[in-house]
Formats: structure tokens, sequence, C-alpha cells
């Protein structure tokens, strides 16, 4: 399955800079590493309230996202192409780490967590089949994800400039399991509300199948942000300003 998503951040190569004093920063040193990146995580994530624009990271609340395509699933249930737009994600800055790790010899990271809800509220645009029902129509959408478990490996460079060493991240692998999924798609039909009341039924009563099927469409899609995300952010913010302090 392939998913692409363009992110609302503007990006732009500048000197290297520090990470806020809110912020907790974690020397690699440290015998008790990994403790303390977790401890980071959480403290960061949840202060990224508002932007940063010094270290270029965005406002995790909501996390604005200029556009998703997901496309249809690999087992038949989901048989449409999932174009999204204008989509803000409420719930990322609520993220609980059960481990955070940087390896630095093997240039992966690794972290594993939940979300106990994430609501994803965008336009969307459909046309294709799901559960071999027709479904076809555009307008606002809403996903709750309750429960999410998410673990994820970020392949990343060590780069080079001025006398600093940066991470670039390159590819990734994420898997989801979600506690459950709501869906609702609005103007259904030419919003002809019968039908489109309908078909948000049989979603729901089936939201684990539909899930299931597009959710590595999902996973590739998030990743995708964090990637951004970390790419934008340490792009600015060197290993030796994040790790050696």
């Amino acid at each position: 399955m392939k998913s692409s998503l363009i992110l609302l951040i503007i990006f732009a190569v500048a000197r290297s800079a520090k990470f806020p004093p809110n912020f907790k920063i974690c020397n690699r040193k440290n015998p008790n590493l990994d403790e303390c990146l977790k401890e980071a995580g959480f403290i960061g994530v949840r202060q990224a309230t508002k932007d940063y624009p010094e270290i270029h990271l965005p406002n995790l609340n909501p996390l604005e996202v200029n556009e998703m395509k997901i496309s249809a699933g690999s087992q038949g249930v989901v048989n449409v192409n999932q174009n999204f737009k204008n989509c803000k994600l409420y719930g990322v800055n609520t993220t609980s780490a059960d481990t955070l790790q940087f390896d630095f010899e093997k240039n992966v990271a690794h972290v594993s967590g939940r979300i106990d809800e994430l609501k994803v509220f965008c336009t969307y645009e459909l046309n294709g089949k799901i559960l071999l029902l027709p479904i076809s129509g555009s307008g606002p959408s809403t996903v709750i994800i309750k429960k999410l478990k998410v673990k994820a490996d970020y392949n990343f460079e060590q780069v080079k400039k001025k006398g600093k060493t940066y991470m670039h991240f390159t590819t990734f692998t994420v898997a989801l399991e979600p506690g459950s999924v709501f869906f609702n798609f609005e103007n259904l039909f030419n919003g002809d509300k019968k039908l489109g009341d309908n078909i948000n039924k049989v979603l729901n009563e089936n939201s684990k199948q539909v899930f299931d099927d597009v959710k590595e469409g999902y996973a590739q899609a998030f990743g995708s942000i964090v990637k951004q995300i970390l790419n934008n952010l340490f792009a600015k913010v060197s290993i030796e300003e994040a790790f050696d302090q």
C-alpha cells in the first residue's frame, strides 16, 4: 500500500539551535539514557501546544496537515482511495512513550507508546466501495481512534555541517494497534442523509475490519508526519546540542 502526505510546514536551513529551556535534555553518556529520553519525550510533546519556530517544531495540538492520501486496502474490504485535505489532528500531544531509544552506532531510533484518543478532522473525498457497498461523497470527516498503540523504528544518517552533526531521518516502519475506531463522513451521496447515515452505521459496526484493511496506509501516513517533524527539528538542533549537554 502507498500513502503520501504533504505537511503544511515551511523548512529553511539555518544555524544550529538549542532546545528551549522548558524542554528536558538528555546526555547520551548517561547510563540511564533510555529512561531520561522517555521522560524528555513525555515533557516535550506536552510542551508543543504552540509553535516553536526557533527549532522548527510545530504546534502538535492541533497538528495541521495539508493533505493525506491513503490507498485502497489489501484485503478487498476497503476498495476506495481516501483523499483527505486540510486536516487537524488532536491528541498527538498526549502521546505517552513506553520506550524511546536512540542508537547512535546503528543510526536508528526505536519508539513504542500509546495515545488515549486521537481525533482526525479533515475534508474528505471518496469514490469506491467499502464492504462491497458503494460509497461516494466529499465534505467534513471525523476519525477517532482510541487507545492507539504505536511501535516505530526510524533510521537516520549523521550529517556533518559546520562542525556539528545532524540527524537526517530516511526510512521507517510503523505498526498501529487501535483499541477502537469511529468514522463519520458527512455529505455522502450528495447529501442523502438516509444513505449517508446507513453507510456510517455499517462502517462503525465493522470498524475493526475496515480499519485493519487500511491501517498500513494510516501507519505510513502518520509515520511520514513524524518523519517530517523529526527532520525539520533535527536540521535545526544538532546531536551535540540535543544529546551532549
